[in-house]
Order: structure tokens, then C-alpha cells, then sequence
């Protein structure tokens, strides 16, 4: 499920993204004028690209460029390192989740102007990519517990 969300959707939106400007571009240099609601349906679909891929990249350890840090410290080092920086991005995530649920509940009555979505789709899907976040960052101390411990 976490490699669905994290993969194929972010896959799936950069396309709409590509669609959307791509039709927006012909549109303006065919017919003179673009239309209104491809800069806000790019907008909202690559801002899925960014919160539902950043699980994908998490998934794959590929997260902030840590273990490059971490692979050059001593060796008895190394997994209470890579434990601490999970536990630092979970309460990263919690706090960007925990403004995402915030913006939410203050923003369901504002709207994308050509879209007429409420704006607090966006906060949405960050929420539920912190969710995923610290999901993934759970499977990975685990992981490694797992790893400690055999």
C-alpha cells in the first residue's frame, strides 16, 4: 500500500501535471490565450508529487542524503545514528502534520478561484503524507531493531 501511494500516484499526478501545461502552452500559442484552470490543477498535482513522493524516497532510504553521514561514522555508531535521525524526521512529521490538520480546520471555506476546490485539499494530502511518513520511519526502527537483535 505505502509503495502505491508512494510511487505510482506521484507517477500518476507529474502526468496530469505534464498534460495540464503541455495543453496550456499549445493552447496559448494556437489560440492566444491559455486556460485558467491548468496553472491551479499543476499546482495542486505537483504539490502531490512532492508530499506523495517524498514516501516513495523514504521507503527507499533515500531520504535527506543521511546516509552518506551516517556511513562515515565509526560502525558502533552507525545504527543509533540512523535510529536517532528516524526519530528526528517522526517528530518533523508530526509537527508539519499537526500544522496540516491546523490548516484545515481554518481554511474550509476559501477555494482554488478556477478550480472551485477547497484549498484545504492540499493541507489534506500533507497530512496524509506526514501520516505515511511516520509510518515508513516506524517500519524502518523496527527494521533495524530487527537487525540489531539477530
Amino acid at each position: 500500500m505505502l509503495r502505491l501511494i508512494g510511487e505510482l500516484i506521484p507517477t500518476l499526478l507529474l502526468g496530469i501535471v505534464l498534460v495540464a501545461v503541455g495543453a496550456n502552452v499549445i493552447s496559448r500559442t494556437v489560440l492566444r490565450e491559455g486556460f485558467q484552470v491548468a496553472n491551479e490543477l499543476a499546482v495542486v498535482c505537483f504539490a502531490g508529487v512532492v508530499f506523495f513522493g517524498i514516501i516513495g524516497a523514504a521507503l527507499d532510504k533515500q531520504m535527506f542524503g543521511v546516509d552518506f553521514f551516517v556511513s562515515r561514522l565509526p560502525r558502533r555508531l552507525q545504527a543509533w545514528v540512523t535510529a536517532l535521525t528516524h526519530l528526528l524526521v517522526i517528530a518533523i512529521a508530526l509537527q508539519v502534520l499537526n500544522a496540516a490538520i491546523a490548516q484545515v480546520s481554518t481554511a474550509r471555506f476559501t477555494t482554488f478561484l478556477a478550480l472551485g476546490w477547497p484549498k484545504w485539499i492540499v493541507s489534506a494530502g500533507l497530512g496524509v503524507a506526514m501520516s505515511a511518513i511516520i509510518l515508513v520511519q516506524l517500519l524502518h526502527l523496527a527494521e533495524l531493531w530487527r537487525e540489531r537483535h539477530t
